[in-house]
């Protein structure tokens, strides 16, 4: 059994230094043809405008070059997620909502509505109500790619302009160039199958779902579940069976992680908070594997079933570490952050105004929360709070 063991760990580090290798190759090729691009086509104009201008000026025009390539990036990550949105509409997808940053646009009651909401380490999100599954499948593969391409598109548009028309001069070949080079960078992060921070990129999740029929469910309830909750319905309402895992399913999988805990949300919605427990501790074997945002939002909750119930200190405080507490900072349009912070002021430091702050801050989130079933729950559960303290 040890060899067993063994075995399989030496199969995952040759794997992880085989993608490191091609992440490194296919890096190293297209740094190359961008250096043979600059070099044949933007040399000379880059001698012309750049190198023989005062100091001052030379200055200016590279700051304001890098400001370019900034603004570039953020207009292909709108790019990115329209490319989303446009393959996953004309895939049988329907509209849910549609974010870049904080600035979020929401369809509420057939009509779309402007909200302020983010998830800590996503610069946007697109995220539509899948269709139905038909023999145990849906269209998934152009949804998740079609960001990609359309930067794909966009970058090769920009690209063709700059090299193949005259016409098109100094300072627009520069300002297209860099708007080509903020997309292929998106293009690497998104296209090249990969996990950024532990959490998979649009072409991991492909692959991902290509091999495991449980991820492919797995994602399809997590869109179907955010879609209904962004309608008003509550996790509670529906069939636990949906949440439900197979006994040996890879809890590694961000996927089947995301599942899980939605598992969790059932329970807390239905106030079983003994299985709550009993489900957030299923992760716990494989916590040191996790993408550190699950990390963070499980420990989160760890510590909370801790507050309402035992409340040991030393518990909480092995937990609530100086990364957490950043954590927990920048996710100030997340209403479990209010939970949290309601139930420590509470019954950690005995403070109820303090907690009752944090309860007034999250009903003012919740009025404009994007999904309204999962603000429901969050309130009720403070609510239940409230009478506690």
């Amino acid at each position: 059994m040890k060899n067993i063991v063994i075995a399989n760990a030496k199969k995952s580090r040759i794997k992880r230094m085989l993608q490191i290798a091609a992440f490194i190759v296919v890096c190293g090729g297209i740094g190359y043809g961008l250096g043979f691009l600059t070099d044949t086509f933007f040399k000379e104009y880059i001698k012309a405008h750049i190198s023989n201008s005062s100091k001052m000026l030379t200055i200016v025009r590279i700051y304001g070059l890098a400001f370019i390539f900034f603004f570039s990036f953020l207009i292909h990550i709108i790019v990115h997620e329209a490319g989303h949105l446009i393959f996953g509409l004309l895939t049988g997808y329907s509209y849910v909502s549609f974010r870049v940053g904080s600035h979020a646009f929401i369809k509420e009651d057939g009509k779309l509505r402007y909200k302020r909401f983010s998830i800590p380490g996503t610069g946007g999100q697109c995220l539509l109500m899948p269709p139905p599954q038909k023999s145990g499948t849906y269209p998934f593969v152009l949804y998740n790619l079609g960001g990609v391409i359309m930067n794909v598109i966009t970058v090769a548009a920009a690209l063709l302009v700059v090299i193949f028309m005259d016409s098109v001069t100094y300072p627009i070949d520069a300002i297209l160039f860099l708007f080509s080079l903020g997309g292929i960078y998106i293009i690497i992060v998104n296209g090249i199958p990969m996990k950024l921070a532990g959490i998979p990129n649009d072409a991991h999740n492909v692959l991902s779902m290509s091999r495991d029929v449980e991820a492919r469910n797995a994602f399809h309830t997590q869109l179907t579940v955010n879609g209904l909750q962004s309608q008003g319905k509550r996790i509670k309402d529906f069939p636990l069976a949906m949440f439900k895992l197979r006994e040996n399913a890879d809890l590694c999988n961000p996927l089947n992680t995301g599942t899980r805990l939605l598992e969790y949300n059932w329970y807390l919605d239905n106030m079983d908070l003994e299985k709550a427990k009993e489900c957030l501790e299923t992760l716990t074997p494989y916590h040191s594997k996790l993408p550190q945002y699950f990390r963070q939002l499980i420990n989160c909750e760890r510590i909370f079933l801790e507050l309402i119930g035992n409340c040991d200190k030393s518990f909480i405080d092995s937990l609530y570490d100086d990364s957490l507490k950043k954590h927990i900072k920048v996710s100030k349009f997340m209403l479990g952050r209010y939970r949290l912070l309601m139930a420590y002021e509470g019954f950690y430091n005995g403070d109820r105004e303090k907690a009752l702050e944090h309860y007034e801050a999250a009903k003012q989130i919740a009025r404009k929360y994007p999904v309204k079933g999962d603000a429901e729950m969050e309130l009720m559960l403070m609510d239940w709070i409230k009478e506690r303290l």
